[in-house]
């Protein structure tokens, strides 16, 4: 549902990275099913990655990481991957077991990358803050 009724774009539209939050809590379940029910590692890897990819996208500041959430899916592909994997289907257990140490290379620098989002996001945050603060004594000023 999350990627058919476009509800991770609108989620993601929740300031303060309030809504990019929620939408990875609800991956979580995805990924219990892949380590738990599959068991599989490089299944794992690749929809772990997947998720940070969806992640770091949706953190991009100024709406524009939102826009780019209604387009990638993340949902869809993991789903898609994982029902592949289950079926046996050669060409995704292949594509998955080939770029699991790929994917778990991707992980660790998706995750610089998504701090170092997070602390742009908090400078920006500031920085609005004190811009706003000064407008409003100019405007009091006014008066």
């Amino acid at each position: 549902y999350m990627d058919r009724y476009y509800l991770d774009g609108i989620v993601g539209l929740l300031p303060g990275g309030v809504g990019d939050t929620i939408t990875t809590i609800l991956s979580l379940p995805i990924i219990y099913f892949c380590v738990f029910q599959v068991r599989s590692i490089p299944l794992t890897l690749a929809v772990i990655c997947n998720a940070l990819i969806d992640v770091a996208l949706g953190l991009i500041p100024f709406f524009i990481g939102d826009v780019i959430d209604f387009f990638y899916m993340s949902y869809l592909k993991n789903l898609k991957m994982i029902r592949g994997y289950v079926d046996g289907d050669k060409k995704i257990v292949t594509e998955v077991n080939r770029k699991a140490w790929i994917s778990a290379i991707l992980i660790v620098v998706l995750c610089v990358i998504i701090y170092f989002l997070i602390k742009l996001l908090i400078w920006l945050g500031g920085w609005i803050a004190i811009w706003l603060n000064q407008a409003y004594d100019y405007i009091v000023a006014l008066f």
